[in-house]
């Protein structure tokens, strides 16, 4: 077993030795969500194991954590828990999709070598909202422009038709 998920291993053999990969990565080291989850978030735990369906070389387990992204309505934290389970079939070969076994989703890769932290990485990527928001707002929001704290634009906007009043013939 893994502390890290920062390792790249061979999936053929892995899934040979029926290999388990268990461990652990941080904020830091997830590079295509960090724009969408805030750094107070916890690390993502994953628990993995190789295995084989008739030719195929599956990945099975769980990935979790907690997350914090930022509520696009009132910009406070909100925590979003992650419990994944995952059923990957290993391809590196795009012609292989119609015969992935059924419940498996494909985990198309490149060569012969799969790196664990992408896998996870892919799955978060998969799971995180469009749009993080509370299902009820720890703050009263503005619900109209009648609201006391809805501000409109204080300059007075010129009538674009002003200057053809000048054209008007008398």
């Amino acid at each position: 077993m893994s502390k890290t998920l920062q390792i790249e291993v061979d999936p053929l053999l892995c899934a040979n030795q029926e290999r388990r990969i268990v461990g652990e990565l941080e904020y830091g080291q997830l590079t295509r969500i960090q724009d969408d989850v805030e750094p107070s978030s916890g690390s993502i735990k994953a628990d993995l194991t190789f295995s084989r369906i008739r030719k195929f070389v599956v990945l099975t387990g769980r990935i979790s954590s907690n997350l914090v992204l930022q509520c696009a309505a009132c910009l406070e934290s909100m925590d979003f828990p992650v419990d994944i389970e995952i059923k990957l079939a290993v391809i590196n070969n795009e012609s292989f999709l119609s015969l992935i076994p059924d419940g498996y989703e494909p985990c198309l890769i490149e060569g012969d070598r799969l790196t664990i932290s992408s896998v996870v990485e892919d799955e978060l990527v998969l799971v995180l909202p469009d749009i993080a928001r509370h299902a009820v707002c720890p703050v009263e929001l503005p619900s109209s422009s009648a609201s006391k704290d809805f501000v409109l634009g204080t300059e007075e906007k010129k009538n674009p038709f002003e200057a053809l009043k000048s054209l008007k013939k008398n």
